[in-house]
């Protein structure tokens, strides 16, 4: 009777394997204080309430930027994962809103670079959690440190958040070449964030369309654009996703029209594969370089 049951589990598994393939989409942003954490956060609110099963993984490393937005205060952190005291499944948070997350933990130094061996042991551990999800979110850290190389490098679709800042979208150029040449990553999804409005927004666009088009063989493509928004701030002091704790805000509403083109578009072709088949490519090019 159990090996019956364990096998309509598989079945099941894989029907739902079938019809909704794993997505794995790296955020990142060539500078901090874009609000790339809280794109990200509130993204995955937006997709759990689609009934999507989120992960997100919070790879800017010793900062716990994901779980302060969402407010838990997990048990344990990816430096228990990597010292083998826990499993995958142990150090998953639950949000309110049903999103999993993998917290960085707060203040670990030793976690601000992952050396190879740290590396292979979250890919090993991260397998069992293959068929959990539909939707793992990578937020990484700022810049182009090799964290966010191995992070966004890993995933399969790469999602960068700008700011109308003039730095923004100088280190934004800079955060797509690295990723582009160093990390093989060619196409790049573009959120610009707290602009003033949407023809400011557009235009930041265009120029780093422009400048990626003629130096770089990547190509950049318009997600859309959040306003800036006295609410954000708001939600961040009470530790709340904006989504959630301001349902009718203008970055809300900005925020659920780029969730519908982001998630209800046809995904990418190139889908297979999953997490332990992607990460231990990536570690794979890494140690032939």
């Amino acid at each position: 009777m159990d090996n019956q049951a364990d096998g309509l589990r598989e079945v099941m598994k894989e029907q739902r394997r079938s019809k909704r393939p794993l997505r794995i989409i790296g955020i990142t942003s060539g500078k901090g204080g874009v609000g790339k954490t809280n794109v990200a956060a509130n993204l995955g609110v937006i997709a759990a309430k689609q009934g999507m099963r989120v992960l997100i993984i919070d790879g800017d490393m010793g900062l716990a930027n994901v779980e302060i937005l969402y407010g838990i205060r997990p048990r344990h952190h990816l430096g228990h994962l990597l010292q083998g005291d826990v499993s995958a499944r142990d150090v998953l948070a639950t949000t309110t809103s049903g999103v999993k997350v993998l917290p960085a933990g707060n203040g670990l130094q030793q976690l601000t670079r992952l050396d190879d061996a740290q590396r292979l042991r979250l890919v090993s551990a991260l397998e069992e959690l293959e068929d959990d999800f539909d939707v793992v979110l990578l937020d990484s850290g700022a810049g182009i440190g090799d964290n966010v190389l191995f992070f966004v490098g890993a995933a399969q679709e790469a999602l960068l958040v700008v700011s109308p800042e003039p730095t923004s979208l100088t280190d934004a150029y800079a955060t797509i070449k690295v990723l582009c040449q160093d990390a093989g990553v060619r196409y790049f999804d573009v959120v610009v964030n707290q602009a003033g409005n949407e023809t400011q927004a557009r235009d930041i666009f265009q120029k780093l369309t422009a400048v990626a088009g003629r130096f770089l063989d990547a190509k950049v493509r318009w997600l859309g654009w959040v306003p800036r928004d006295e609410n954000v701030h708001r939600a961040v002091m009470a530790q709340r996703p904006l989504v959630e704790l301001f349902p009718s805000s203008p970055a809300t509403r900005a925020l659920n029209g780029v969730a519908d083109a982001l998630f209800n578009e046809p995904p990418p072709a190139h889908l297979a594969g999953g997490l332990k088949f992607l990460w231990s490519r990536l570690l794979r090019d890494s140690n032939a370089a």
